[in-house]
């Protein structure tokens, strides 16, 4: 492979390629033709099991720069059920009469009237848009589903996944389960048979709406910020009695909300991420009370350099 440097900093260098010399057995043809323009996918020209590596060996890397941790048990990444196909939701742009998605290097418009990792629903919704474009510029979330209030994941079956091993993560003695981030019951609506009372937080109302819709009596949802209700809730309950489960933005967790926790540090805690990087630095910040048992990674997002990561803590004795 022949590269070109771009940038050269003290710490990285950016390079480009400029021609391949010779193909490795691990890469394959990419699927769509604005691969490589469009910001949107990384490892289109990558086998898929290699994928699976590069999204563990990235989780480890992170971990032990940010977090300090050499020697956790990082769980191979668990593939998606559909690695084509599989987004149930895509936001597009409009401008200048056309559809599509950001350049990968600009914000520049790459025009896209079919994204092969979006299912067949999304796709005609694009396929229209593009066709009759809007005029003006304006940015457009298209979805296979309308009924859905508040945050939901991208792949469905990879959130069935991701749910399972969530669940296998609480087996202890806890019967109250705090659900931060807890959006339209996402985690507590599988979780609630595990527990006696579970309690979610989320500030969006029609989420808290949606969950409270089909709420069975041992739940109950609270409108408004995590870091403003959560060091109430983990003071009503004994540390031992409570589970914690957080799924924050890819922001990761405020002060307020790691300040909380360590004050009253519940003895079953899972960690659900969308960005390792912020996942590292919050668990180096909680690791003078929090052991972690182990960490697995789930491809919520084949085809992206995007990782889901699940961990699972427990108090230290």
């Amino acid at each position: 492979m022949i590269i070109r440097t771009v940038t050269e900093k003290k710490s990285y260098v950016e390079a480009e390629v400029v021609r391949l010399a010779e193909a490795s057995p691990l890469r394959t043809r990419p699927r769509c033709p604005v691969f490589g323009s469009c910001g949107g996918c990384a490892y289109q020209h990558v086998t898929y099991d290699q994928q699976l590596q590069i999204k563990a060996d990235q989780v480890t890397d992170l971990l032990r720069r940010i977090g300090g941790f050499s020697s956790l048990d990082i769980r191979p990444t668990l593939p998606s059920p559909e690695q084509w196909d599989y987004r149930n939701r895509i936001s597009v742009h409009v401008s200048e009469g056309k559809v599509g998605f950001h350049h990968r290097k600009s914000r520049r418009l790459v025009p896209v009237s079919h994204c092969p990792i979006a299912n067949a629903s999304v796709n005609e919704q694009l396929a229209a848009l593009a066709q009759r474009p809007p005029s003006g510029k304006n940015r457009f979330t298209l979805r296979s589903r309308t009924d859905r209030l508040g945050f939901s994941q991208v792949n469905d079956g990879a959130a069935k996944i991701l749910l399972d091993v969530v669940a296998g993560m609480f087996g202890g003695s806890e019967d109250h389960l705090i659900d931060a981030y807890c959006g339209g019951g996402f985690f507590a609506k599988h979780l609630r048979g595990k527990f006696a009372k579970v309690t979610g937080i989320e500030w969006s109302e029609p989420a808290i709406s949606a969950a409270r819709r089909d709420a069975l009596e041992s739940e109950s949802y609270v409108q408004g910020a995590v870091e403003y209700h959560l060091a109430s809730l983990l003071n009503q309950t004994p540390s031992e009695r409570t589970a914690l489960l957080v799924d924050p933005p890819s922001e990761g967790l405020p002060p307020d909300v790691l300040a909380a926790i360590l004050a009253n540090p519940p003895a079953a805690f899972v960690y659900v991420s969308c960005d390792p990087a912020t996942l590292a630095r919050d668990l180096k910040k909680l690791a003078s009370v929090y052991q972690i048992d182990h960490v697995q990674p789930v491809d919520m997002f084949p085809q992206t350099a995007e990782i889901e990561v699940a961990s699972s803590c427990r108090l230290r004795v």
